[in-house]
């Protein structure tokens, strides 16, 4: 049984994603990107960062040999798929802490690209988004300072 056609008005509705030279629905493109989330969380899970090979080393610590505010946070998810959430932490709080915002944020704009109701945006004073920048940087600082406290901060 073949479906039938949907009409130019329905299609022009739908919200779209448009790149140089494509133009893909919205939910599409986060069907996509869902799925290729999905896909490296379980290479992930299954291949640990630990082991040498498969995960390339950070460029910024292989240029400088200082840690970036990124830096662990494979081994932290890797971590965190295996239930070891001290673990995880221990490798990158920062990451591990912001991680429920980024899924949030994701599931969120996803679900309204499908027109599925969900609250409203939140929008962020300018403040707060200069606070985060400064706390990233703090966090980057201090997990390279060679004393006792901070030195707890490096993966």
């Amino acid at each position: 049984m073949a479906s039938a056609p949907t009409s130019p008005a329905f299609e022009a509705s739908q919200p779209r994603l448009h790149l140089p030279g494509l133009s893909i629905p919205l939910r599409l493109a986060y069907a996509a990107i869902a799925a290729a989330g999905l896909s490296a969380l379980t290479v992930v899970y299954l291949f640990d960062p630990r082991n040498p090979g498969l995960y390339p080393v950070c460029p910024f610590f292989g240029l400088t040999g200082y840690h970036c505010p990124g830096c662990g946070a494979l081994r932290a998810l890797h971590q965190l798929l295996h239930g070891n959430l001290a673990a995880a932490l221990g490798y990158n709080a920062y990451s591990m802490l912001a991680l429920p915002v980024l899924a949030y944020s994701f599931a969120a704009s996803g679900l309204r690209a499908i027109r599925w109701p969900v609250p409203r945006p939140v929008f962020v004073p300018y403040f707060w988004i200069w606070a985060l920048l400064a706390a990233v940087l703090s966090f980057w600082l201090l997990r390279n300072l060679p004393l006792a406290p901070f030195t707890l901060l490096a993966p």
